[in-house]
């Protein structure tokens, strides 16, 4: 058995790959940039892969583990996603083998079957979910994953018992690029805390978000708002509905933050704002933490 994993985390627009110690877990190497799923006809993904990852496998001898939308229909194949309840040996069980390239697996994802036929679909996260407690060395948490279409998760003694998912940042691209309330926006390297505060707070007025959106407009047409607050001020208003939401659901005092880069400083004030205590938790360490515990028990059955 190898003593060394290779954990990728592939997405619809960025193909990262760490080399790791099985058993320290220490990354030794690593590859930060690469072809998005999108950017790949069907049937390349095993060229790819035995491409970029060449140097690292000895031969087929060092296991890949791949998480995220690579497992979708539209990946290099479709892995299951198991109904919830979920543990993290239930993900470890669901490992399906990449056709192509031997001693290559792919993580399962999961899903939801609500109350009313409500249903929702989750793939990704559920590695950073699993990661982000045992960095944290927690069992029972509300855990809160941001970006393009933000996760918020429940779990209990160890088991994701429930998830939802907002929309919130390909609202934010859509409503700042593509209507009315963005053709005044002005990008900026500074980020504008009063604006995105004044849209927090704009997040609670009665109306709705479709109201709110629109005060955008008519604050920055009255100079109450400046064309380069625009986008920080809408960003305040869909993250302060998008919490005030989660807030009704799961009720939590405290929040797992799973976030890097500009999105983890915006959620820690959010949340704070709404009287909520993060605990941060880096997306990237919980993605590579989540995939080496799964690998590992995959390792212990046999796999």
């Amino acid at each position: 058995m190898s003593d060394r994993i290779i954990v990728v985390d592939w997405g619809t627009t960025a193909f990262r790959a760490y080399l790791v110690d099985a058993d320290s877990g220490a990354c030794l190497d690593r590859i930060t940039s690469g072809q998005g799923m999108r950017e790949l006809a069907g049937g390349s993904f095993a060229d790819y892969c035995r491409e970029r990852l060449g140097d690292w496998r000895r031969d087929g001898a060092v296991p890949v583990y791949l998480a995220g939308m690579v497992g979708a229909r539209q990946g290099w194949h479709e892995a299951p996603q198991p109904a919830l309840p979920v543990t993290a040996g239930d993900l470890a069980d669901g490992l399906t083998a990449a056709p192509g390239l031997d001693n290559t697996w792919l993580v399962p994802g999961v899903r939801l079957h609500g109350d009313g036929g409500h249903v929702d679909v989750m793939r990704g996260e559920e590695v950073q979910i699993v990661g982000a407690l045992a960095l944290a060395a927690r069992g029972d948490a509300t855990l809160c994953l941001p970006g393009t279409h933000s996760k918020w998760a429940r779990v209990g003694d160890g088991t994701l018992r429930h998830f939802a998912t907002v929309m919130t940042g390909e609202l934010f691209e859509a409503v700042t690029r593509h209507t009315l309330i963005g053709v005044p926006a002005a990008d900026t390297d500074t980020p504008d805390g009063t604006a995105f505060r004044q849209g927090l707070a704009e997040s609670g007025r009665p109306g709705g978000l479709g109201h709110q959106l629109f005060t955008a407009r008519s604050r920055w047409l009255y100079g109450e708002l400046a064309a380069t607050g625009i986008r920080d001020y809408v960003s305040g208003l869909l993250i302060g509905n998008e919490i005030r939401g989660m807030r009704g659901l799961y009720a939590p005092e405290g929040v797992v933050l799973v976030a890097d880069g500009a999105l983890r400083p915006r959620y820690e004030a959010a949340l704070g704002h709404f009287g909520l205590d993060a605990h941060p938790v880096a997306a990237a360490d919980a993605s590579l933490a989540g995939v080496l515990a799964l690998a590992r028990r995959h390792r212990r059955a046999g796999g």
